[in-house]
């Protein structure tokens, strides 16, 4: 009886918290707020109630998923990389444990979501990794974190997911100031004839859409997802500075 109890309980905050579906207060969220303001505190919500679900649950298989898409796409211990969107380090936490010291940075819109990763780290005896965890003051894709810095890889698991179109030009036009000639930029989308609003927080996008900001902006795009079995489908898409 007990665990019953427990399980409708979480599944009313999980529904309060728009994460199975969204309430007046969520919506009331969306409608008061700018954007990326709003799903910032919504993620800060579902962080409080469940930190690994929070950021698209599954938490092992697709942590270790996006870990096993880069090594197989060279990834070597003594790159370095950004994790756009970090959330909780459902995928960063194998980052930090295989990369050198001070390689792997992750940056997030929520602070919930960042300060839980940096209690993860502690939790997983990975603080001397000395991983870069940052929350995006500004909320938006312009990299001034990182001036002057680059990344030999930079990954965007379920973030183009979450993202309107105004958001995903301002990392194309600003994503080449931190790539090196042969750094790589990985990303997720889902699939759309057009694109289309699915939910509050959810978008689809045409493949046709990235590839003309790829050609706006300089880089070469590669539909890279027969190495990236998604439980969900997205897609994953490899751009890098033409040659």
């Amino acid at each position: 009886m007990y665990a019953q109890i427990l399980r409708l309980g979480k599944k009313v905050i999980k529904h309060l918290l728009g994460m199975g579906g969204p309430d007046k207060r969520v919506k009331t969220l969306y409608e008061e707020k700018e954007y990326l303001e709003a799903y910032s505190q919504h993620t800060d919500l579902r962080v409080e109630a469940d930190p690994k679900s929070a950021v698209g649950g599954k938490w092992e298989e697709i942590g270790q998923l996006q870990f096993e898409f880069l090594i197989n796409k060279g990834l070597q211990s003594h790159h370095k990389i950004l994790d756009i969107g970090c959330g909780t380090l459902r995928g960063g936490r194998h980052f930090i444990k295989y990369l050198n010291i001070g390689n792997y940075s992750g940056i997030d819109i929520s602070p919930k979501a960042i300060a839980y990763a940096i209690q993860l780290v502690q939790q997983e005896g990975l603080s001397e990794k000395n991983p870069h965890l940052l929350v995006s003051e500004k909320k938006d894709l312009k990299f001034r974190e990182f001036s002057g810095e680059t990344f030999d890889y930079v990954l965007a698991q379920s973030v183009f997911t979450h993202l309107k179109p105004e958001h995903i030009k301002e990392c194309f036009e600003n994503i080449g100031h931190i790539m090196q000639e042969n750094s790589a930029f990985y990303f997720t989308y889902v699939k759309g004839e057009e694109y289309k609003q699915t939910r509050l927080e959810g978008f689809c996008y045409p493949f046709s859409f990235f590839e003309s900001l790829a050609e706006q902006h300089g880089f070469t795009l590669q539909d890279v997802s027969n190495g990236y079995n998604h439980p969900r489908g997205q897609l994953m898409v490899e751009l890098m500075n033409k040659r």
